[in-house]
């Protein structure tokens, strides 16, 4: 039993400072127009399967976009 604890103890020195992640990416300015036209329900429907194709390749956008639509509700 002590030994478990040793294990986990030494996993646990092991593992502080190793927390890794990525920085959000934000869409370029052109595909933001884009996006807020989505939004606003002002995009033509030709234009919104490329916009929906470039969520897909970037889902970081997704959260953009609905910060994007918060903000505009509040506005």
């Amino acid at each position: 039993m002590n030994n478990t604890f040793q294990i986990l103890a030494r996993f646990l020195q092991k593992a502080e400072g190793e927390v890794e992640g990525r920085e959000l990416q934000e869409p370029a300015e052109d595909a933001k127009v884009q996006l807020k036209r989505l939004a606003l329900g002002e995009l033509a429907e030709r234009d919104q399967t490329t916009v929906f194709a470039e969520l897909n390749r970037n889902p970081d956008w997704v959260a953009w976009l609905a910060k994007e639509i918060k903000r505009m509700r509040t506005s």
